[in-house]
């Protein structure tokens, strides 16, 4: 399991899995040149280990958020897809850091122990 992980699932869902060696979550993101270094030394908001099913693919990829003829938004869920298809019906760590005016999300596969996909939204 995880070395900082905080929840996995919901405590409804009994699906089982294991990660064969514990990764260490703070150092892939302190790591991550692609993020400011105050967001990668910034503390982990939480940590989810997850399997991305098609479910929850549909989920991320689904447009409720958008507004008609938004093409940001759609740009958003083009990149979010084509970075998260190749991990379908595997384990992923998500990891959230909320910062004033700021949250980011950062999908880390646990095998490579890299990110493979990262969003950040303005609040």
């Amino acid at each position: 399991m995880l070395k900082e992980q905080q929840s996995a699932f919901h405590p409804a869902d009994t699906r089982e899995f294991t990660i064969i060696e514990p990764i260490e979550v703070r150092s892939i993101i302190e790591a991550f040149d692609y993020l400011p270094p105050e967001v990668r030394r910034s503390e982990l908001t939480r940590v989810d280990e997850r399997i991305l099913d098609q479910q929850l693919l549909s989920f991320l990829l689904s447009d409720s958020s958008a507004q008609d003829n938004d093409t940001a938004w759609a740009d958003r869920v083009k990149r979010r897809k084509s970075a998260l298809t190749p991990y379908l019906n595997k384990v992923l760590i998500c990891v959230f850091i909320k910062l004033p005016g700021i949250h980011y999300t950062i999908e880390i596969d646990p095998e490579s122990e890299r990110v493979v996909h990262l969003e950040w939204q303005t609040i």
